[in-house]
């Protein structure tokens, strides 16, 4: 029926779940003295969409495969069926352990000895996914939406590849960088044999990260991923395997030191499908700019957990700039939330369950598994994935504000528009949505996410959205401060053996100045998470516009300065600020810069 518009309501209470609402029609275009209106454009189109989903980890694994046949089909069905489920169709899959594990024993697929290699990779194998059940549950939700791809990812690199012989900690050897990348081809090619293949792979999970975790991690700099980068297409080319390769998959805020370097290295750019990004640091405007910089490269969204409304309004962000996916973390925990190892620390049950609201999006009950329910997190994730279909294309759109709604829209094949929109306020929100010559008054209860589904017809197909965009008025928030480091320096030149004084020029980006008694805390950190200095100042009031440059002064360890390791390093500092009447968490802040010690 012409400019009708359909629409699903889910709130964060759970008692609202992909709710269908009565039909309302497009009327035509009115003035309003506050005209809170969400505009939408068609003809100005954007990213294509490759899915929306979640994970498949060990965690996930254990209680469903603990579940009876017909009740984990019930589970998965919740999850992945188009008609019925949430059509969750983009799902990360581990290649050995993650820290969502069940227990502690860790593996890889070539876990060797300490001090022992295995050049010729003699001893892979992935017989412990198997008897942990994870290809069986791969097969049944391929059976349940045949539309679901795979996206794998690497956790824990083999010890023996690795600089300190441990799946957890340390560093990539780069003298393992040809068996590291036959590991992965001999995996993609193992999962094939069991009839399961994979759209993509992460060659490693939080590449910047290790030492905060005793669980499976390595990090690697950017010229390293990309050398394995390389010869892992070296062998996909030469086994004819057809699977992209996607680098970086880490947060915003240390994409600097990383994703920038390796986007402006042309061999680099030219061995890669896309870029993954995590959102726990940082915010989604990073990958916007890489977006507009490199606009024939897709960017990706791998990783985060957010169940409530306020969270889920990053995805808004996220897709407005340039994201063609969104992938949660994790699937399926019991109604206390466990187990896993997050950090290394052992999943201790606490007396009490998690309310509802704060459960994961399925869950079961810890003694009895086949009693399961959805979280009300299903259901506000269900608004985006059930409606976003995979080649849907988004287009222009306002934004709104964070202080009514926020929104974000797609068109798919057939030409219907659909419209996420994001209330993370205590209050019902009222606005209008608004396409070519038509709109609808909407209301959208507090804490709760709307989907909104328009048909074509005389009114929507007008073009005016442009137009009324100008209309539309931003609710500034008030004055603050914003620190920023702009450069990374160090304080005289050095060679490979030397101490190396650390400095960072901390810049206030905001439109209000510091507070007097503020105290500046910057961290410095060798290539990704390892923390090599650390400075306190108090430097008062810092203006909009005014810097200052800090020294590490503090030791971490036993010096405050670093004796700088032969080779290429990438230094990244990052500011925060403290002992303040508001004090401000300051996300994109960081600034990395490489040096090379001889």
């Amino acid at each position: 029926m012409a400019d009708v518009v359909r629409s699903y309501i889910s709130s964060q209470d759970g008692k609202l779940q992909i709710a269908l609402q009565e039909d309302s029609a497009l009327e035509p275009v009115k003035e309003h003295p506050e005209d809170r209106a969400i505009v939408v454009d068609p003809a100005v189109k954007h990213q294509p969409i490759l899915g929306l989903g979640g994970t498949m980890l060990d965690t996930d694994v254990y209680h469903l495969t603990r579940m009876s046949p017909a009740k984990r089909l019930e589970v998965l069905s919740a999850i992945c069926d188009t008609k019925n489920g949430a059509n969750w169709n983009l799902m990360r899959v581990p290649f050995g352990s993650t820290d969502w594990e069940r227990d502690t024993n860790f593996y890889t697929y070539n876990d060797m000895p300490r001090g022992a290699k295995d050049w010729n990779l003699k001893k892979f194998s992935i017989q412990r996914d198997i008897e942990r059940g994870l290809p069986e549950l791969l097969h049944d939700i391929k059976r349940i939406n045949p539309h679901v791809i795979f996206l794998a990812s690497v956790w824990g690199v083999p010890g023996w590849m690795k600089e300190n012989d441990s799946i957890m900690f340390g560093r990539f050897n780069p003298e393992c960088t040809q068996v590291y990348a036959r590991y992965l081809c001999m995996a993609v090619q193992a999962w094939q044999k069991l009839g399961i293949e994979f759209h993509a792979i992460t060659p490693q999970n939080e590449p910047l990260t290790s030492e905060d975790r005793a669980t499976p991690a390595c990090r690697f700099t950017w010229r390293m991923q990309k050398e394995v980068i390389k010869a892992l297409r070296r062998e996909f080319e030469q086994q004819n395997i057809k699977m992209q390769i996607w680098c970086y998959d880490h947060n915003f805020n240390i994409a600097d030191g990383f994703v920038g370097p390796m986007l402006e290295d042309g061999e680099a750019r030219a061995l890669i499908d896309g870029v993954a990004f995590h959102d726990y640091g940082g915010t989604p405007v990073v990958m916007g700019e890489y977006q507009a910089k490199y606009p024939n490269l897709a960017f990706y969204m791998t990783e985060t957990h957010v169940t409530t409304p306020e969270g889920l309004s990053h995805l808004i962000d996220q897709f407005h700039n340039g994201s063609r996916s969104y992938i949660q973390w994790t699937t399926m925990s019991d109604e206390y939330g466990g187990p896993h190892q997050f950090l290394g620390r052992p999943f201790i049950y606490p007396e009490k369950p998690l309310p509802k609201e704060r459960r994961n999006f399925v869950y079961s009950h810890r003694d009895h598994p086949d009693d399961w329910g959805k979280g009300s997190s299903w259901g506000l994730y269900g608004q985006f994935t059930k409606f976003i279909c995979r080649g849907s294309v988004r287009v222009d759109s306002t934004y709104g504000h964070k202080k009514w709604v926020t929104a974000v829209a797609f068109q798919d094949s057939g030409g219907e528009i659909c419209v996420i929109v994001v209330n993370q306020t205590v209050e019902e929100q009222q606005f209008r949505l608004r396409l070519g010559r038509g709109e609808v008054d909407c209301k959208l209860p507090a804490n709760s996410i709307g989907t909104y589904l328009l048909a074509s017809g005389p009114l929507s197909t007008t073009t005016m959205a442009l137009a009324a965009k100008a209309q539309e008025k931003h609710f500034s928030e008030l004055p603050t401060f914003d620190l920023e480091v702009v450069e990374v320096l160090i304080a005289r030149p050095a060679n490979a053996g030397e101490e190396v004084t650390l400095e960072a020029r901390i810049h206030n980006v905001g439109d209000a100045p510091t507070p007097s008694a503020g105290t500046l805390y910057v961290s410095f950190f060798l290539d990704g998470d390892y923390r090599i200095g650390r400075s306190v100042a108090v430097p008062g009031v810092i203006p909009p516009g005014g810097d200052i440059v800090v020294a590490a002064n503090i030791p971490f360890g036993k010096k405050a300065t670093w004796t700088a390791e032969s080779g290429y390093h990438v230094i990244t500092a990052w500011v925060e600020i403290g002992n303040t009447t508001r004090e401000r968490n300051m996300n994109n802040n960081v600034k990395s810069r490489e040096f090379c010690f001889v």
